[in-house]
């Protein structure tokens, strides 16, 4: 069967990420939690409920033999075909590459077609011919970077189905020669060019392991500029590749210093760009009401559709969101409030969490590799007895953050902050310290009368200082509002425009302080924003007699209020003539004492 065909005995199908959701014809699915999706030639089916794959087909009445594929699935395109040959150049097999991103293989079928499977096909490395000829080979990931390795007119070579698919027979083709394995930089890569590394270990004349820096592969480094002799140098500079020294009886594995310090640096990859790092664990932590559940919801929107989150970039790709204990309409209403129109690549638990909670989320991320998982909250998940625990709470954990590791999932649990809130954020969540020491981010929302704030103390990247977040009710958005002392510092502005506007006299910076709200050090930087800006006048010299006076651009006075006496006790002041001029009569006993200086700030001290 084709795959259009065997999703029209689906009800409510539609795409998510690179296949399908549709409701479970083996349950009573009220919310589609059928995965539908095509590898290698077939159909996989996926029931989040538990509903076993025979079960599935046998209520739409097909057999599990009709989920492997006639032909090519009409939707997708062949981008690229590359040709896998004998010693003499006669064709073997062929990787095609689809798009969206598939890969199948096929075999000719000696009547000028091919056949989809690689039945009594023979495996070899591609481009053998000019592998067997060269005495240095580049062992790299896919075809596509062996292809970008010609641009640069050297010889590359890879094994078919990418990482983890290599044979030993391969090695044999490699006896010899100069090998250097370019590694992709993400964990699958790391391990396959170990595996090739321990298979070629002995066997070859020199053998290098090297990442680019600041690219995946060798196709992206080549994109960013990478050039012939600049990966010659990178080669020579890699030391020659050792197995890892390992104790069976201990299991440790020892890296030499200098190995370590010989590998190149590889870029971050960010989930939520300076904050959220690709396979690690945060924690995002507030009091009741607070809106933790808001901005998890946000970022999984944004995630999905590729858009900006609080003014960062984010990594695209599929999301889970397991709300364990919120109703599945309060769920669906909010991201209906958001905008989300069901096309987004989001997959939502809104339910009670699995017996085996954190195990069962491992597995789940080790089956769909998500961008981003959100546990909304974490001790719904975590069946944690004693929550002050230490040891229980860090134990809890491992299992995820290995998983997220592995996975290159970035995972966000939702947490309670305890009673009182912390002044250092890494202690800010209820319970165990243990959570804030195991996750690579902790971020801290707050929500004072005024706004509500958020700030971050992170392992990877640059801490968030506490900054306001600004939230719309109606559409349930986040952004950011700038820091808090930025904000006070605005509003106080207005607060003395408007002060200084009713006044009909200059006022001095004591009388303003009286009359606003806001501490000294914000009254004192808002005057000073308002005099540079010159939305306020600002006159006197801040000397005894003089001090610093603020008004309104358009108010009509421009006396001094405080410094001069009314004329019916004072009398007339003396001037003296000087040309057309008069100025006041310098009193001999007026010694000028320079007014206090205003003092510094920082954040921490409003």
């Amino acid at each position: 069967m084709s795959a259009p065909e065997i999703l029209s005995r689906f009800e409510c199908v539609r795409r998510s990420g690179d296949g399908w959701v549709a409701r479970c014809p083996a349950h009573e699915d009220h919310s589609p939690s059928l995965s539908i999706r095509v590898s290698g030639g077939k159909i996989l089916v996926h029931c989040h409920a538990g509903c076993t794959p025979d079960a599935v087909c046998t209520a739409v009445g097909i057999e599990m033999c009709e989920l492997f594929l006639d032909g090519i699935e009409g939707e997708r395109q062949i981008v690229a075909m590359y040709d896998y040959v004998d010693e003499q150049g006669k064709p073997l097999s062929q990787v095609v590459r689809f798009e969206p991103k598939d890969f199948r293989q096929r075999r000719p079928d000696g009547n000028g077609g091919w056949t989809w499977n690689l039945q009594g096909v023979r495996r070899v490395l591609y481009r053998l011919p000019e592998v067997l000829a060269a005495e240095s080979v580049l062992v790299v990931e896919g075809e596509k970077d062996a292809e970008t390795a010609r641009t640069l007119s050297l010889v590359a070579t890879c094994n078919a189905g990418g990482a983890g698919k290599w044979r030993e027979e391969y090695s044999d083709c490699l006896l010899g020669k100069r090998i250097a394995i370019v590694a992709d930089a993400d964990e699958p890569g790391r391990k396959h060019a170990q595996q090739v590394g321990a298979s070629l270990f002995g066997r070859v004349k020199s053998l290098k392991v090297l990442e680019l820096p600041s690219a995946k592969d060798l196709t992206e480094w080549v994109k960013r500029g990478g050039a012939y002799e600049a990966l010659l140098e990178l080669i020579r500079a890699a030391p020659e590749w050792t197995p890892p020294k390992t104790a069976n009886a201990n299991g440790f594995i020892l890296t030499p210093l200098a190995e370590l310090l010989a590998r190149p640096d590889v870029p971050v990859d960010y989930v939520l760009e300076n904050r959220l790092a690709a396979g690690t664990v945060s924690v995002v932590v507030a009091k009741p009401k607070v809106g933790k559940s808001t901005f998890a919801r946000n970022l999984c929107l944004a995630a999905s559709r590729g858009e900006d989150f609080l003014g960062l970039k984010v990594k695209t790709g599929e999301c889970i969101y397991l709300a364990l204990e919120e109703r599945e309409e309060d769920v669906r209403g909010d991201f209906r409030a958001m905008g989300a129109d069901g096309s987004e690549p989001i997959l939502i638990h809104a339910a009670t969490a699995p017996a085996d909670g954190i195990l069962a989320l491992c597995d789940l991320i080790q089956q769909r590799r998500p961008v981003l998982v959100v546990v909304d909250p974490l001790f719904r998940l975590a069946r944690i007895r004693d929550e002050k625990a230490y040891a229980e709470t860090y134990a809890a954990l491992g299992p995820l953050i290995d998983a997220a590791r592995v996975a290159g999932t970035h995972v966000l649990l939702s947490h309670h902050a305890g009673k009182s809130m912390k002044i250092d954020a890494i202690d800010s969540p209820l319970g165990s310290t243990a959570i804030g020491g195991a996750v690579s981010t902790v971020l801290v929302l707050r929500r004072t009368e005024a706004y509500r704030t958020i700030q971050s103390v992170q392992r990877i990247g640059p801490d968030m200082t506490k900054t306001v977040l600004e939230f719309d009710a109606d559409s349930r958005r986040l952004s950011l509002g700038g820091t808090c002392l930025e904000v006070d510092r605005r509003e106080c502005e207005q607060a003395i425009l408007a002060f200084l506007k009713d006044a009909d006299s200059p006022q001095t910076q004591e009388k303003i302080r009286d009359s606003v709200e806001g501490k000294t050090q914000i009254v004192r930087a808002a005057l000073t924003a308002l005099a540079e800006s010159k939305r306020v006048i600002k006159t006197g010299d801040g000397k005894k007699g003089k001090p610093f006076q603020y008004r309104f651009p358009n108010s009509g006075s421009h006396d001094t209020a405080g410094t001069r006496e009314p004329e019916s006790q004072k009398g007339p002041e003396p001037r003296t003539k000087t040309g057309d001029i008069l100025v006041p009569d310098s009193s001999p006993d007026s010694i000028p004492v320079p007014a206090p200086e205003l003092s510094t700030f920082e954040e921490g001290e409003v």
